[in-house]
């Protein structure tokens, strides 16, 4: 089985991966995780690297196309490993997927025919021309707002932040970009992309424990008959 966590930055997604992971192994299911985009890998996590930090130009100066494409070939270059862990029986979960790729870019574009047009072309290269594997669940972690302002303006820091070199990633400056990334994610929700929105709000619009989220994301996932 293979499923995606996908979200906005700074979404709790790890939180949940590592919850999901103690839960499999409860259950007797071996899994491995992988976080894309991988920008420490050869070629392609370094072009995703430089483009985050703005040394390609900045957000709407790079066509969406191009950038779709660097982030789908570092897919295509992990396919190989995903095809074998599941070949092995085990589960596997990633922290983004295709559908970060499809949000990301078609948030970049203001014509609604125009982002159809490129989220067909996404799809289309990354699971017919690419042939990655195919999730068995995506998961759209819809947290609101006013949480994902929040964690974008505290200070983040950790290895997995070397990739900037101590600037600031170009898809988290802007609150404004963020909230038309969740649109499209919600879009896709409603559209019947395959993709389950997890609403990761509760009662009073705050953001939910993180208890609670993952209640409601075994709910989507027993959906899907895994147990």
């Amino acid at each position: 089985m293979l499923i995606v966590f996908e979200g906005l930055d700074g979404a709790g997604k790890s939180t949940q991966v590592s919850m999901l992971k103690d839960y499999l192994l409860r259950q007797g299911i071996n899994s491995e995780f992988l976080h894309f985009p991988r920008t420490d890998s050869p070629l392609f996590g370094d072009l995703i690297a430089r483009f985050l930090r703005g040394d390609l130009g900045n957000i709407d100066s790079v066509n969406p196309y191009l950038i779709a494409l660097i982030y789908a070939g570092d897919r295509h270059n992990a396919a190989a490993q995903l095809q074998g862990w599941l070949k092995e029986g085990k589960a596997v979960i990633l922290d983004r997927y295709v559908y970060s790729n499809i949000a990301f870019q078609c948030a970049k574009l203001s014509d609604n025919s125009e982002r159809e047009k490129l989220r067909q072309w996404i799809i289309d290269m990354e699971f017919d021309f690419y042939k990655i594997p195919q999730p068995t669940i995506n998961l759209f972690l819809d947290v609101p707002l006013s949480f994902t302002e929040k964690k974008l303006t505290e200070e983040r820091t950790g290895p997995e932040r070397d990739y900037l070199q101590g600037k600031a990633d170009i898809h988290e400056a802007s609150i404004d970009f963020q909230e038309k990334v969740r649109r499209e994610y919600r879009e896709m929700c409603n559209l019947n992309y395959n993709l389950d929105r997890v609403d990761c709000s509760n009662n009073t619009g705050g953001m939910d424990s993180p208890e609670n989220i993952f209640s409601k994301i075994l709910v989507e996932i027993k959906k899907h008959d895994i147990k």
